[in-house]
């Protein structure tokens, strides 16, 4: 083994590392998302949220239509798609990549 064979594994390590380091916290993000935009009104919510999900590297699910929870205490996850965090997938990592290199 070579030190160029030693670069070239370190890199492609590096690579996979970086991106599955995508931001996981899905919850955390989609509360501060809330937080900012919960005067608004529902439809200008609609538009902001998804949005600022966007920026926290996290992407709406098309089409998402999770059943309703029994357990949910918050009602707005029911009322409003864009309020439930399973409508949103990390973005620049595939999920079982993203899922391995997750700490917990």
């Amino acid at each position: 083994m070579t030190v160029r064979d030693v670069l070239r594994y370190t890199l492609l390590l590096l690579l996979v590392v970086l991106c599955g380091c995508a931001d996981q916290s899905k919850g955390a993000a989609l509360n501060e998302c809330r937080t900012k935009n919960y005067l608004l009104d529902p439809a200008a919510q609609s538009q902001l949220t998804p949005d600022c999900m966007k920026e926290k590297s996290f992407q709406f699910v098309a089409n998402c239509a999770p059943t309703p929870d029994e357990s949910d205490w918050d009602p707005n996850v029911a009322a409003f798609h864009f309020n439930d965090p399973r409508c949103y997938e990390a973005v620049g990592a595939a999920p079982w990549l993203a899922t391995l290199l997750s700490p917990m």
